[in-house]
């Protein structure tokens, strides 16, 4: 049986990157047995952590590994993957690290990347990136794409009580959900609204929602105020996840023209979660062309891609897409198919199993023995799954163990289960 440690940078924080490792963890557990699955995580709050706290968690890590040395160790993030090396280095076991984006895309430790037996990249952008600034060998990248929560279809809230929230009665609403700090400014919070400037030269009616708090709000807030937009921006601030589904289904368009830079420090989107979340709601979405936006929202198909930079090209899109109803209709009802195929979580489980599978036929370390571990995730072939005990070694004495006291303060165990 497969004992693998994963290693989370936080359990608080609601962001793409937390919401992509809660699903690795979910998906591991489903398919290797929740008891085969640990997670130790960094901080519990959502403030970042101090010296004193990486230090705590590093030893916590080294305390669970002695405790209960596992066959794998998954880190989430770049950042606490050097534990992980460490870890390789001194008892041979192999790791595997999640690279998302902007943190990748940079001056990340590269030793990191490069010793990992794996690198799973939410994104084709990323890997080239991984490949062309880290040097990391193409042949340990898998490309694992997020996954789109089903409970965003299951929420009772529906988007009338969004309009009656806003005062949106006859408007015609553009929307963005992301978080709102001065480190995300990329998002192109400024580009929408000074575009909004000359959209409602044409289209009185349409207003702006954006979903998200953070250090930027009242800076953005200003700036609404500066450029006479006070009534038709709207900020949401933080929302429930209950609420978020009426929030897509109250809007006309998802607009979050996200810019791409590629030096220090390096910014973008990774993938984007919030294009798919939109798409499955039946919204086309407009996108910065550059990054792995342009991965999330095809151009022409499930939405357009423009200059994150040019708020008139901006602009332009809303228009050209809020005047023409059949074409936005279609974009939207292709981004919807195309959402529910290719992103849902069993697609995800599908493609970790293959990927699972792959790392355990291939050569390895020792060439040891194989046997079956891991029950496939709908592909019907119970066989076709195998342990190679050079990746995934037995662990003598397992026994299921989810104690939290470790002296250093972090802990084992998941709010994820």
């Amino acid at each position: 049986m497969p004992d693998i440690l994963v290693l989370a940078t936080d359990a608080q924080t609601r962001g793409g990157i937390q919401r992509y490792a809660r699903h690795l963890v979910e998906s591991l557990r489903a398919l290797c047995g929740p008891q085969a699955v640990r997670v130790l995580f960094l901080w519990r709050t959502t403030a970042p952590p101090s010296f004193w706290e990486k230090l705590a968690f590093v030893r916590s890590v080294i305390d669970e590994v002695r405790r209960r040395p596992p066959s794998l160790i998954i880190s989430t993030h770049v950042g606490i993957a050097r534990v992980a090396t460490v870890m390789k280095g001194i008892l041979g076991i192999p790791y595997v690290v999640l690279a998302h984006g902007d943190e990748v895309w940079g001056s990340a430790p590269s030793y990191a990347l490069r010793a990992a037996d794996a690198v799973l990249s939410v994104s084709r952008f990323t890997a080239e990136r991984l490949i062309r600034r880290h040097g990391v060998e193409a042949r340990r990248i898998r490309l694992l794409p997020p996954a789109l929560d089903l409970e965003l279809l299951r929420s009772p809230i529906s988007p009338q009580q969004v309009i009656e929230r806003h005062g949106l009665h006859g408007k015609r609403v553009l929307l963005t959900v992301s978080r709102l700090t001065a480190r995300g400014r990329y998002k192109g919070h400024e580009v929408v609204m000074r575009a909004l400037v000359q959209v409602r030269r044409v289209l009185p009616e349409v207003a702006y929602v954006i979903v998200g708090d953070g250090d930027d709000r009242p800076r953005l807030e200003r700036l609404a105020v500066e450029l006479g937009l006070g009534e038709a921006v709207h900020f949401a601030g933080d929302v429930e996840d209950a609420w978020l589904p009426a929030y897509y289904r109250s809007c006309d368009l998802f607009v979050m023209p996200s810019r791409t830079r590629l030096e220090d420090p390096c910014e973008g989107e990774g993938f984007g979660i919030a294009y798919l979340e939109a798409a499955a709601f039946g919204k086309p979405a407009i996108a910065g062309r550059e990054g792995g936006s342009a991965e999330a929202v095809l151009d022409g198909v499930t939405g357009v891609l423009v200059n994150a930079a040019d708020p008139g090209e901006v602009a332009r899109a809303i228009l050209t897409l809020m005047q023409d109803e059949a074409r936005r209709r279609s974009l939207g009802e292709r981004a919807r198919e195309r959402a529910w195929r290719d992103f849902t979580l069993e697609r995800f489980r599908r493609t970790l199993a293959a990927i699972l599978r792959e790392m355990a036929l291939s050569e390895g370390r020792g060439g040891g023995p194989r046997r079956a571990i891991i029950h496939p995730f709908g592909d019907g072939d119970s066989d076709a799954h195998f342990e190679d005990h050079a990746l995934f070694p037995s662990s003598p004495g397992w026994r299921r163990d989810e104690s939290d006291g470790r002296s250093s303060g972090a802990r084992v165990g998941s709010p994820w289960a």
